[in-house]
């Protein structure tokens, strides 16, 4: 009964192979021989696949005599693959033909080779696998995982910020219950012994060194804002090479700084929406830090925001297997430990998730979707509208004027205003926009000039969170240049 109902879904989807021709997960073709091996150990590497036995590869019909010696030879190629490939074999008819359909299951032990080679299912085609490819497979499915080798260089406790663990420990919930530091880790899955030495792995190191850059300096988030559409002109650049949390938070921030936003009034409130949700920003900066490859050391996090998108840019493309179709349903870590100590941090809900929160809240705010490509990179791109608040700054002008924005700035800048504007293109501290214009009294400075610009959106804090800081600069933001365009300053 069984072989009845496996005999009558292969000649169903069989019917679809045929239209639809060889692809990604079909193969064609017209009798039982050695080569049949590549194609077993190129859909086992992959996602699996359907071997089509009996049909030419222009979708001619030839039939083939189906008998326990065939069957037996095909199982025989099957076992000499190494690993060994389990596979299906079901014998149908289509029209009154006899037919073989081999079904191989995606393996649970890649890489797969035969005598031929290693090879991969590529779209319609099976392609062999060179040196260089094979290990950037085997790194792809995890044979060799990066956050679990051991840090080369690390001494512990001399490279080991305590500091930085506690910290770990309380926002992560956990409690030692007796347990020393040197146990906890091991139970994290971070370090293990060997004799007196405790020996951390690049997890552990990417997360507690008291210098992350001295052993990864591919673990950088580079973040960039460029005038206009295109590399020309650098306005902001920032480097982050701390520890993994302090990166992702300090990407974060240099986002909320030069992310155009738009404002919404209420009575006397006003509102600021940021062009992109938040949430889906943080899930796409995670996502970057958790599944790039570490192993391309000359690759780093690229966040670059233009006027018109925001791209994320990570080294290592999709994990073999996996395609961009499969995102938000699939999840293949690339650096599970990784993925696991941001889980307990709370920066993620749960593991694989991120692709399909950043989809849900690009969604519920309305705005295009995300675009995903995959090569050598995996980038995403947020769209920025271009008729939205924050490319037109006339609307966030009427919305400071609506709030009671300070002269100077309801219809436009004043010109001293506007020189500050033109001398922020890089950011600057306040006692050098005094000195610029040889004023003294630094709270008038900031009540007249400064703060009309901050509330018209048109200039920011490097600082955000602490308006005050010593380390406080302004600079000029994606509305402040358009409305300068159309103002154009000279400096005095």
């Amino acid at each position: 009964m069984k072989k009845t109902a496996q005999a009558a879904q292969a000649t169903t989807e069989f019917r679809l192979a045929l239209a639809a021709g060889e692809g990604q997960y079909v193969e064609f073709k017209e009798q039982v021989s050695d080569g049949l091996a590549r194609e077993m150990v190129a859909f086992a590497n992959a996602g699996g696949g359907s071997i089509y036995v009996g049909v030419a590869d222009n979708r001619q019909i030839k039939g083939l005599k189906i008998t326990n010696r065939l069957l037996s030879q095909v199982q025989d190629i099957a076992r000499k693959c190494e690993p060994p490939i389990n596979v299906t074999l079901v014998p149908f008819k289509y029209r009154g033909v006899d037919l073989l359909r081999i079904l191989v299951d995606e393996g649970g032990e890649k890489p797969y080779g035969c005598s031929a080679g290693y090879f991969l299912r590529t779209g319609p085609s099976s392609q062999k696998m060179n040196r260089g490819e094979l290990v950037r497979f085997l790194r792809g499915v995890g044979e060799v995982r990066f956050d679990e080798m051991p840090c080369e260089g690390f001494r512990y406790p001399a490279d080991f910020s305590a500091a930085a663990f506690r910290s770990f420990l309380g926002a992560a919930n956990i409690t030692s219950k007796g347990l020393a530091r040197e146990d906890l880790l091991i139970n994290l899955g971070l370090a293990e012994r060997r004799g007196r030495s405790l020996i951390l792995n690049n997890a552990g190191s990417l997360f507690f060194a008291r210098q992350p850059r001295r052993f990864h300096l591919q673990s950088r988030i580079t973040c960039l804002l460029f005038q206009g559409t295109q590399k020309t002109h650098i306005l902001d650049r920032r480097d982050f090479d701390g520890r993994l949390p302090e990166n992702v938070d300090e990407a974060m921030k240099f986002l909320r700084q030069h992310l155009p936003v738009r404002y919404e009034i209420t009575s006397l409130h006003r509102r600021e929406i940021p062009a992109l949700p938040e949430a889906a920003l943080r899930e796409a900066v995670l996502n970057a830090v958790i599944h790039r490859d570490y192993f391309e050391r000359g690759g780093v996090v690229m966040v670059e925001l233009y006027q018109d998108r925001l791209q994320i840019i990570n080294p290592g493309g999709l994990p073999p297997g996996l395609r961009l179709e499969d995102l938000g349903r699939f999840s293949l870590p690339r650096n599970p430990l990784l993925a696991d100590l941001f889980l307990r941090l709370g920066y993620v809900e749960r593991a694989g998730s991120g692709i399909a929160r950043i989809r849900a809240a690009i969604a519920e705010a309305g705005l295009p979707k995300p675009e995903f490509e995959s090569n050598f990179f995996f980038t995403v791109r947020f769209p920025l509208l271009s008729d939205s608040p924050q490319n037109d700054a006339a609307k966030e002008v009427k919305s400071g004027a609506k709030s009671g924005t300070k002269s100077g700035a309801k219809s436009g800048p004043a010109t001293q205003q506007a020189s500050v504007l033109q001398f922020c293109r890089t950011p600057q501290p306040l006692t050098e926009l005094m000195a610029l214009f040889g004023r003294s009294d630094r709270t008038k400075f900031r009540r007249n000039v400064i703060e009309p610009l901050l509330e018209a959106g048109w200039l920011a804090r490097t600082v955000p969170d602490r308006p005050r800081s010593r380390f406080q600069q302004y600079v000029i933001t994606p509305a402040g240049r358009k409305q300068l365009a159309r103002q154009p300053a000279k400096l005095p």
